[in-house]
């Protein structure tokens, strides 16, 4: 009988929560290494040392890879973010809780300052959309500390997810200009100013000079 040919890789099995953040980890450096339009399916399942065939049984498309990367991402965001908003006795203090989330935004995006040039730098339209959809998640977020906020009488009315889209929004811009190249000022510069513009949310803060 055969046995075998003596050179036969053994199979490795792993869970499939392993092997899909395998998967995740090596599209990662192979996006950061070649872009995400230039990358291939095959390209990724060579990093991570699995069949092609592998892939599909954890992502139907190479956008989708790019969207667990940003979900991964966010979830890291609202994991850090968790403490702060499990605190249900914030009081007046929900002016520095909301400067604190933000902050802790900016820190995470630094963070993860290479994603942020793949996504946003070589992310086609529907990659960019998917992600779209999962920033959704830390702008509810966001609202939802506002709204407490005012209910507790700290932050002046107004609409929660009007302030919180420009508040997200206009943290994510900066943030995109100074990771990618394009501005002058800092992430010191970024937190100073979410902090001015969050005060002044807080009633009476206009009197203040």
């Amino acid at each position: 009988m055969s046995k075998g040919s003596a050179g036969a890789r053994k199979r490795v099995v792993k869970p499939a929560a392993e092997r899909r953040a395998d998967l995740l980890d090596a599209a990662l450096r192979v996006f950061a290494e070649r872009g995400v339009a230039d990358a291939t399916i095959s390209d990724i399942t060579t990093r991570a040392d699995v069949a092609k065939g592998t892939f599909y049984l954890y992502f139907p498309t190479k956008e989708q890879v790019v969207a667990a990367l940003w979900e991964r991402y966010v979830a890291g965001y609202l994991e850090l973010a968790e403490d702060i908003l499990e605190d249900r006795t914030l009081g007046d203090a929900w002016v520095d809780a909301l400067a604190a989330l933000l902050e802790r935004l900016i820190e995470h995006a630094v963070e993860h300052a290479e994603l942020h040039r793949i996504v946003y730098g070589s992310a086609d339209a529907k990659a960019l959309a998917l992600c779209a959809e999962t920033n959704q998640q830390v702008v509810d977020l966001l609202a939802e500390a506002i709204e407490r906020g005012m209910d507790s009488g700290a932050l002046r009315p107004g609409s929660p997810q009007v302030f919180a889209d420009i508040l997200y929004h206009g943290a994510h811009a900066a943030l995109h200009d100074m990771i990618s190249g394009n501005a002058s000022f800092t992430q010191a510069d970024v937190v100073a100013t979410v902090h001015a513009i969050v005060h002044t949310l807080a009633p009476g803060e206009e009197q203040r000079t």
